[in-house]
């Protein structure tokens, strides 16, 4: 079944990228002359290069990480040794990302195991991440997105895997791949780095009754993940630091750079914004339509923004999300822990093995309505409910940020609303859409055992059923009736 699965989320981000026309995915003109030059070149180029400046708009994607464009360029630049044919060139280059987003899949799949027991819940979690309209769409074309996508995924894995088996070997060095991953990918995504330290040095802090710090090993592994993290990232801020005088993020050189090379429309002096036309923060939020376009992006909107899907997908998934998230905060939990106790207790009083203070009892594996031992007294979660509580709060700190970020940006840059800007937070948000499903198949198995199968069935129904209108009744038809990868098929041309 998983191979199955892994075939099949590979096949969906390839049609995807083998569909669409070249530069009709957000941006993706100006992101692939970085790629272009690159390839050409075989060296990194400065922000403010010509080649690789937005028309009209200024600067470069090259001020900001570039990772993936790296390694497309350099796969282009061997590819080209064979054929100039644009084509196979950009279909390449695309599926750099097609292959971050199937190695997602894999690390989606390891967090469901790792967080659920039963199947079905996580078979539900998994596919109502991956096969969001709007991530497999990520994946297709040439961005850092893809890989922002992967990272967060990869962190999510090792920091919830750590709740049950600490900070090992393992656990460290994934943990260093994802940050890396993460720091060379995409500015938004960077909140998950802050929650994966909060909740690295959180794991060595004991609050009994006192304060305890488990220094050595604090030091010890904080070490050791960050001379990797330096390893790997060090090499791209002080490159940085050397070309645009000390600014290691380049924020600052590139809005430098816009000034001096954007038209007047969109230039940083003299564009007109959200903040610099006296609106407030409420106002665009509210009656512009903003998080009605923020939504619905994040869920399903195909090409240049402009290929929706389905209304009543937006509107189903929207109800799903709110009733989920209600239900997550349901204190079903402990009612169904105290009810499993309970039995245990009467079968183990019926076979003659209770006594008052038995281990059998007083360290029964109880699962949750999350589907995990609910009890502090379990070795496997640091800290018990105040550990868990902890990571809930740094996961809800990351998508404060990863979406504050793209309201200030919108309002004081004026960005367009897109969901991609604040895809990051899928795998944190469809983790706490899944514990309020969990806790509703358990109130249905309290009326009949198979009703919490027929909810997790009928909610991976509708995910598939809404991707698959979306594929091919909205996405495939407008471009199969137009022009298309395919029609450029044997014909050279120069992205």
């Amino acid at each position: 079944m998983e191979a199955i699965f892994y075939l099949l989320v590979f096949a969906s981000i390839t049609c995807f990228a083998m569909v669409q026309t070249y530069g009709d995915p957000p941006d993706e003109i100006n992101r692939f002359k970085v790629v272009n030059y690159i390839c050409r070149h075989g060296t990194l180029p400065h922000g403010a290069d010509p080649e690789v400046l937005l028309a009209g708009y200024g600067a470069s994607y090259a001020f900001q990480p570039i990772l993936t464009y790296i390694i497309q360029g350099f796969l282009l630049r061997f590819l080209r040794l064979f054929t100039d044919d644009g084509y196979v060139l950009l279909l390449a280059a695309r599926m750099v990302n097609v292959l971050f987003g199937v190695l997602m899949a894999y690390f989606v799949r390891k967090i469901a195991k790792e967080a659920w027991e039963s199947p079905y819940i996580q078979w539900t979690f998994t596919l109502l991440v991956v096969f969001l309209p709007q991530n497999i769409f990520i994946h297709s074309y040439v961005n850092t997105d893809s890989m922002a996508m992967l990272s967060v995924a990869i962190i999510f894995y090792v920091l919830l895997r750590a709740q049950r088996a600490g900070f090992d070997r393992r656990g460290c060095l994934l943990l260093s791949a994802g940050i890396i991953l993460c720091a060379m990918s995409y500015y938004n995504a960077y909140g998950m780095i802050v929650a994966a330290i909060l909740l690295f040095v959180g794991n060595y802090i004991h609050m009994d009754r006192v304060v305890r710090v488990e220094w050595k090993p604090l030091f010890r592994k904080g070490f050791y993940i960050s001379l990797i993290v330096l390893l790997g990232i060090g090499w791209w801020f002080g490159r940085n630091a050397v070309l645009y005088n000390g600014d290691i993020i380049a924020m600052n050189a590139r809005r430098e750079c816009a000034i001096l090379t954007a038209s007047e429309e969109f230039n940083p002096l003299t564009r007109l914004t959200y903040r610099d036309g006296g609106k407030s923060l409420k106002e665009m939020l509210f009656d512009t339509g903003y998080i009605t376009l923020l939504r619905d992006s994040f869920i399903a909107m195909f090409g240049p923004m402009i290929i929706p899907t389905h209304g009543l997908i937006y509107i189903y998934y929207k109800r799903l999300w709110i009733v989920a998230c209600v239900a997550a905060l349901l204190p079903v939990g402990k009612i169904e822990a105290a009810c499993r106790k309970a039995k245990e207790v009467r079968k183990t009083r019926k076979t003659g093995t209770w006594r008052e203070g038995s281990p059998a009892i007083k360290g029964i594996n109880v699962v949750n309505a999350e589907g995990r031992n609910d009890y502090e007294e379990r070795e496997g979660w640091k800290g018990g409910r105040k550990g868990k509580a902890f990571f809930y709060f740094c996961m809800a700190l990351f998508c404060a940020i990863t979406i504050g970020l793209s309201v200030y940006y919108s309002y004081t840059w004026e960005f367009q609303p897109q969901g991609r800007y604040i895809l990051p937070v899928l795998i944190p948000f469809m983790y706490l859409v899944t514990v309020g499903i969990r806790k509703i198949c358990w109130l249905g198995n309290m009326i009949n055992a198979m009703i919490g199968k027929l909810i997790c069935l009928g909610i991976m129904g509708y995910v598939m059923a809404a991707f698959g209108y979306s594929l091919f009744n909205r996405f495939l038809p407008y471009y199969l009736q137009g022009a298309n990868m395919f029609s450029m098929w044997g014909k050279t041309f120069a992205p």
